[in-house]
C-alpha cells in the first residue's frame, strides 16, 4: 500500500510538473493518466478494504469495513468541494489542473508516510484474532454464539425431489 501511495505521488508530481508538454502529446497523457489511476487503486484503493478486513475480528469486521468505506466516500466528497475552488482560483485553467495535481501528489506522499510508519506490516492469522476476541467477550460476560451453529442443517429450496 505504501508503494502504491509512493508511486502514485511520484507520477502525480511528474504529471503536475510537466502538464503542458505531456498534454501536447495526447496518447502520452492518456497512458500516464491510466497508470496514475491504476496506482491510485494500489495505494488508497486497497487500503480502504484490506486494512479494515485484517484489523478487526470477524463478528465486527463488516461494520468497520462499512465505516472505512464511508470515510473514503466522505473524503472524496470533501475533496471535490475543496479542490474545485482551488482549481478555479488560478487565472489559467491549465495552471489550476497543474496545481491540483501537485497538491494531490503532496497528499499522496503524506498517505505513503502514514502507511509506512503507522500501519504494521505483519502477517495476521484471522482465526487467532477471532479466538482472542471471543475470549475477551467471554471474560466480560458475553454469553452468546458467533455465526451459525455447527450442526445447522443446510436445506435447498431450489430443487424439489
Amino acid at each position: 500500500m505504501a508503494l502504491g501511495f509512493f508511486l502514485w505521488s511520484i507520477l502525480a508530481f511528474i504529471i503536475g510538473g510537466a502538464l503542458n508538454p505531456i498534454t501536447s502529446v495526447f496518447p502520452l497523457f492518456v497512458v500516464l493518466y491510466g497508470i496514475f489511476n491504476t496506482l491510485g487503486g494500489m495505494g488508497p484503493g486497497v487500503g480502504t478494504f484490506l486494512c479494515g478486513a485484517e484489523s478487526f475480528p470477524t463478528p465486527v469486521r463488516g461494520h468497520f469495513l462499512g465505516f472505512a468505506a464511508a470515510v473514503g466516500k466522505a473524503g472524496a466528497a470533501i475533496g471535490t468541494q475543496v479542490f474545485t475552488p482551488i482549481q478555479n482560483s488560478f487565472s489559467d485553467s491549465q495552471k489550476g489542473v497543474q496545481g491540483v495535481f501537485l497538491i494531490g501528489a503532496a497528499f499522496a506522499m503524506v498517505g505513503c508516510l502514514i502507511t509506512w510508519f503507522l500501519i504494521p506490516d505483519e502477517e495476521k492469522d484471522l482465526e487467532s484474532e477471532d479466538a482472542r476476541f471471543r475470549a475477551y467477550l467471554e471474560e466480560n460476560g458475553y454469553k452468546g454464539t458467533f455465526g451459525e451453529s455447527v450442526d445447522a442443517e443446510v436445506k435447498s429450496t431450489a430443487f424439489h425431489t
